[in-house]
């Protein structure tokens, strides 16, 4: 929160993607996954094929595809979020920031429902 205060927004939103991606990367290695990061770890860890984190029923079409879609948002916020703005100078205005600060707290928030700890 102090680099948004002080007008850090972009690397007050590649620090909170990095904690989603540090959060989930802990919860799989805890359960015997493999050191991943990123896109690949995202992918991984919700799977609909053989998710580690489960998000949703995977008896039915519809928890599959919740499963999938959750993939498919946690993998994208790494891949056009977080790393453009760990792999250049980039700068973004506080309403943006702010988007991607509510979008990084829902997913940390189905990590909670999850019960990732």
């Amino acid at each position: 929160m102090s680099r948004f205060r002080s007008k850090n927004f972009a690397d007050s939103v590649e620090a909170a993607f990095k904690d989603v991606n540090v959060r989930v990367k802990a919860d799989v290695l805890n359960k015997g996954g493999p050191e991943l990061d990123g896109a690949d770890l995202m992918n991984h860890a919700f799977s609909p094929d053989r998710p580690i984190i489960v998000l949703g029923d995977q008896t039915t079409l519809s928890g599959r595809n919740e499963q999938r879609g959750h993939m498919l948002l946690f993998a994208g916020s790494m891949i056009g979020i977080r790393n453009p703005k760990a792999h250049a100078n980039v700068e973004i205005e506080e309403p943006r920031a702010m988007r991607h600060l509510f979008f990084a707290s829902l997913l940390m928030e189905k990590l909670d429902e999850a019960g990732v700890p």
